[in-house]
């Protein structure tokens, strides 16, 4: 699973994407297969039988429609723009954020497997947005109609406990995780403790910060130590996105417990996306200032440098002037102060570059206002040259 960060998206797309049954999505059905029977595995096997008997030797795709959790957005479409993040699981992307106060979310999503000619083996397993046309690759599209939630997640979890590909895999997971259901965190903790296949549980730990209440289950995966190092980064990144009014408390503690550096960035990015915005900044600035390890003080002021205000900037101010501070540092500062709007980042690099006593970081002042392309930049270089 790869975690991308916040995005900048258009408003415009907001609408398009909690659209259900669009005429795109009515003009799509039309060309898929309908197929009929009392039950979802009913229906499975008679598109099986159905692409047996056209003596058909393509692969094809069953798919069906299910009940959707609430703030999600999968395949919104090619112009998407947003104020969010996005999870990638091997090609599957899924949005979790908003556009002006307003949740982006993709209500009319569907499951769609691809089988080898036979109708046993699974080649693909995807989830699509309805809404949306799309090729499927020139093969058949068998229509299962809607799931009910147990019918699928009962299917989709079949699929993950067969351990197929780690591809087809870890989108089961996902698309078990995306239903609008309470037994949806059950599953994905048995998948953890269970599953011998990493990309499953590395997907269901993230999931089960979508899914709520499960702060305690996560802090034990953060803390051990006998744990996989990316089950439990991806514990620490799922504890950041809880609700749950303590769960600041319970990532500054698991901060001080452990030792891994690597782990240790993940709860300082979870401590600063925490909803309890204020003392997570207090804690951060903590840490910029007090922890020893110089890669994880240059995390922690990324992190600063990303929250807007002059409370922030006055941190990165202190971390490049301190005149016994690390050099690297110092640098590092630098170059998250250049990450910074012009308006605050352009004079403050002109400062540092005319007047720090260092000159590693007065060079890397002067290279960051190089990269900004501002005209009080050009005027400085200016003055330099003309010395």
């Amino acid at each position: 699973m790869k975690i991308i960060g916040a995005l900048i998206l258009s408003l415009s797309a907001v609408a398009a994407l909690s659209l259900s049954g669009t005429s795109a999505q009515n003009s799509q059905n039309n060309r898929f297969i309908t197929v009929e029977g009392s039950t979802l595995r009913a229906r499975m096997d008679a598109a099986a039988k159905m692409h047996r008997d056209a003596d058909s030797r393509t692969n094809f795709w069953t798919a069906y429609s299910f009940d959707v959790r609430s703030g999600v957005a999968v395949d919104p479409g090619n112009s998407i723009r947003f104020a969010g993040s996005m999870n990638s699981y091997n090609g599957m992307t899924v949005f979790t954020g908003k556009a002006n106060g307003v949740t982006i979310e993709t209500r009319n999503l569907g499951v769609f497997t691809l089988y080898e000619p036979g109708g046993v083996k699974v080649a693909r397993l995807e989830v699509y947005n309805l809404d949306n046309p799309r090729e499927y690759g020139g093969y058949p599209v068998y229509w299962l109609g809607r799931a009910g939630n147990e019918e699928s997640l009962a299917s989709l979890r079949g699929i993950v406990e067969a351990n197929e590909a780690n591809k087809i895999v870890e989108h089961a997971t996902v698309a078990l995780a995306l239903h609008d259901d309470p037994r949806v965190g059950g599953i994905l903790k048995d998948f953890v403790r269970r599953s011998p296949n990493h990309e499953v549980r590395t997907a269901a730990v993230h999931w089960l910060g979508h899914a709520g209440g499960e702060d305690t289950f996560l802090a034990d995966l953060v803390r051990d130590e006998a744990e996989r190092k990316s089950v439990r980064e991806a514990a620490a990144h799922a504890l950041g996105r809880s609700e749950n009014p303590t769960s600041l408390t319970t990532l500054t503690n698991l901060y001080g417990s452990i030792a891994n550096r690597d782990v240790r960035k993940s709860l300082i990015h979870s401590i600063f996306i925490n909803r309890n915005e204020e003392p997570a900044i207090d804690f951060l600035i903590k840490i910029a200032k007090t922890d020893a390890d110089r890669d994880v003080r240059q995390q922690a002021l990324f992190w600063i440098g990303r929250k807007a205000g002059e409370r922030t900037l006055g941190v990165l101010r202190d971390a490049v002037d301190g005149t016994d501070a690390d050099t690297e540092v110092q640098k590092h500062a630098v170059f998250v102060i250049s990450r910074r709007p012009k308006e605050e980042a352009v004079p403050l690099l002109i400062k540092i570059a005319r007047t720090h006593p260092k000159p590693q970081v007065r060079e890397q002042a002067v290279f960051w206002l190089g990269r900004t392309g501002d005209e009080r930049a050009l005027k400085f270089f200016e003055e330099l040259l003309a010395r």
